[in-house]
């Protein structure tokens, strides 16, 4: 099963109207798949194990804020266009809890906190968008849980189901 441990979002009209006007340069993500990635799992054989080993993080609930985007690799270089989420100390945190308690599974790359909104099928400049929505912030919410999701791949695009939630503290 293919799989990854995020802290889900709630679009609003300001990001929907983002989603839609970069969405000309590449594939964006759809609203209700608009999430935190704090660790891709990718394909796991044993669930239930993880599915405990999460059941015992202990977190406070916090704030997300997500404000101005960047890109990956590089603004000038970039494949994926992202917002950034902050307090980045928060979310790392978080994400170094999910990492330790899925120890057996390593890090694909180095957490960023972030939400993706579109692939790129080329890599290209992202510099005048980024610029654009430097200061725009996109969206406040409540972060109260977290979840692992089963990632299933289709044509259309990947449909994300919840296997469990953990409700921080």
């Amino acid at each position: 099963m293919r799989s990854f441990v995020a802290i889900s979002l709630r679009p609003n009209d300001i990001l929907e109207s983002a989603i839609h006007q970069v969405g000309q340069s590449g594939k964006s993500v759809e609203g209700r798949n608009l999430h935190i990635t704090l660790k891709f799992l990718g394909e796991v054989k044993e669930i239930e194990e993880i599915r405990k080993n999460l059941g015992n993080i202990r977190f406070g609930k916090f704030t997300v804020t997500l404000k101005g985007m960047g890109a990956f690799p590089t603004v000038q270089n970039g494949r994926v266009l992202f917002v950034k989420a902050i307090p980045e100390d928060v979310l790392k945190s978080l994400a170094r809890e999910v990492d330790s308690m899925t120890e057996d599974i390593p890090l694909d790359h180095p957490f960023t906190p972030h939400i993706t909104l579109l692939r790129a099928r080329y890599r290209r400049n992202f510099s005048d968008i980024v610029s654009r929505y430097e200061n725009t912030k996109f969206l406040e919410q409540d972060v109260t849980s977290f979840a692992l999701f089963e990632s299933i791949l289709k044509p259309t695009g990947p449909i994300y189901n919840v296997i469990e939630e953990y409700q921080l503290m």
